[in-house]
């Protein structure tokens, strides 16, 4: 699990590149796909200037064991470590495209295409 997400972006044009690194710290440590993504979409869009994106990256650190974590009275979390857990079964077993985010299916959507690739290259 993760406490800090850095989101990275580096935009065009190449002769006077724009770009930014920024980090936030959640408040509690997580592995979470969702939170993950959200914590990074919220990044990204707060300092994202609108120009074409040819680079971009998410990391996340402060990691710690996934054996102890803090309990919220709001959310089930043994309910979605289950659940996170089902899913990455699921993808090793059957592929990074058993399962895909609805927009994905559409067809502007790219995780299925990028699913029978390795570095960018075919299989």
């Amino acid at each position: 699990m993760g406490s800090t997400v850095t989101v990275g972006c580096m935009c065009s044009p190449f002769d006077a590149p724009t770009g930014f690194s920024r980090q936030t710290t959640l408040p509690d440590p997580t592995n979470n796909t969702n939170k993950v993504y959200e914590a990074a979409r919220s990044l990204f869009y707060r300092f994202w200037d609108g120009m074409p994106v040819r680079r971009a990256g998410v990391t996340i650190s402060g990691l710690v064991k996934d054996e102890e974590y803090q309990l919220t009275l709001f959310e089930d979390q043994e309910r979605l470590r289950a659940l996170e857990k089902a899913t990455d079964f699921i993808k090793d077993r059957f592929g990074s495209a058993a399962i895909i985010r609805a927009s994905s299916a559409s067809k502007a959507g790219q995780a299925q295409h990028r699913a029978l690739k390795i570095g960018g290259h075919y299989k």
